[in-house]
């Protein structure tokens, strides 16, 4: 089976959809499909890459495009149409309800390919807010919706899906998926003398970072010591570090920006923090919970989706920081249960979120979509 995986945005950049689609290409070409990942070029990296990936095989091609805001988004919809009229696929799938949905929609209905298409969150940050408000968002919004199937990660994804004219039948749930690593997490023996606290992720408003900041002072009463990294890079940068710097909590709270190996900092922590506003399906919470790391997360619908509270981790309500600095000193003070639910928390994402078996459901759906068209054949 030879897929195009298309997303503008592709690792060395970091970010929960590049992340998504990185453990994802691999995974499907281990699973033995021909997997091309379509991007946009970026100085410094190569044009065409081929990876080694057991059983199958695994090319990014990074396409031409330009810096200019308008004309680079010109440059690579250009390019992406010429590359798949060029090059024979039996199926497309794309991150984002954006321009590349654009383009491969388009494309697929002329030459016979399916498209899959995945958008990556749902609210006043997601897809279809976008499409409300962006150049072009609802031209393209009519075009997705002739997509052949939607991956729907969450719940409400799905509803805004279906309140947006998505026919319901053509939504697969299908969850996001991550490595399981074979080293879980363990505790620090010296932990209690100075804990660790990380966060992972953009720093971005709905990532709810103030709400965290404002709580660390709470923390810091009970532990002094304590340590919070908020490892990630975003718009919200300058206006955390004036808050760390206005509440002086001067290096109890480090900033060092992104990192593309988040589970290195993660075996080094005592807890895990995610205090989002708003989810689909959280990469870094789920490479946590992956690793076993005790958790405490925000009490909002993709959260609660993964985690049940006090079974595989502590949820606290959003925007509220006496609340979560509870939650983080309840976990630290009853230490050995928060590590229990770790665990449990790394055995439901072997079970149910593991990217093989995810990896193993894409194909079955790509499978479905081609023999609804009665062909299995990459066209020519």
């Amino acid at each position: 089976m030879k897929l195009a995986l298309i997303t503008r945005r592709y690792p060395p950049f970091i970010g929960g959809a590049e992340k998504v689609l990185s453990y994802l290409a691999p995974a499907l070409a281990a699973e033995g499909a021909d997997v091309t990942v379509l991007t946009a070029h970026a100085p410094g990296l190569a044009e065409h890459e081929e990876i080694d990936v057991p059983a199958g095989r695994l090319t990014v091609i990074r396409l031409a495009t330009s810096r200019a805001r308008f004309i680079g988004t010109w440059l690579y919809m250009r390019n992406l149409r010429r590359w798949l009229s060029e090059h024979a696929i039996d199926a497309a799938y794309v991150s984002m309800l954006k321009h590349d949905a654009y383009v491969a929609v388009e494309r697929g209905k002329r030459l016979g390919f399916p498209v899959v298409l995945r958008p990556e969150g749902a609210g006043a940050t997601g897809d279809l807010a976008w499409q409300s408000w962006g150049r072009f968002g609802q031209a393209i919004g009519r075009r997705c919706r002739e997509a052949d199937a939607i991956v729907s990660i969450s719940q409400a994804i799905t509803t805004e899906l279906l309140g947006a004219g998505f026919d319901g039948k053509r939504i697969q749930s299908l969850p996001n998926g991550v490595p399981v690593p074979t080293t879980p997490w363990q505790p620090r023996p010296d932990w209690r003398s100075a804990p660790r606290a990380h966060f992972v992720g953009r720093l971005a408003p709905e990532k709810g970072l103030d709400t965290l900041v404002d709580a660390w002072p709470l923390v810091l009463a009970t532990h002094p010591r304590a340590k919070l990294t908020l490892i990630g890079e975003g718009p919200e940068r300058a206006a955390l570090e004036r808050q760390v710097e206005r509440l002086g909590l001067g290096d109890s709270v480090e900033l060092p920006g992104a990192t593309d190996a988040p589970g290195a900092r993660l075996l080094e922590s005592d807890l895990f923090l995610l205090p989002s506003r708003e989810e689909g399906m959280s990469i870094a919470l789920l490479e946590a919970m992956a690793l076993g790391v005790p958790l405490v997360a925000s009490a909002i619908p993709g959260n609660q989706h993964l985690v049940r509270d006090r079974v595989l981790g502590r949820l606290a309500p959003p925007n509220d920081p006496e609340a979560l600095g509870r939650a983080i000193l309840e976990q630290w003070a009853e230490f050995d249960q928060a590590t229990r639910m770790g665990q449990a928390a790394r055995r439901r994402v072997a079970e149910e979120f593991s990217i093989a078996a995810v990896a193993r459901k894409h194909i079955d759906l790509f499978h479905r979509l081609l023999d609804e068209r009665g062909r299995g054949a990459a066209h020519s």
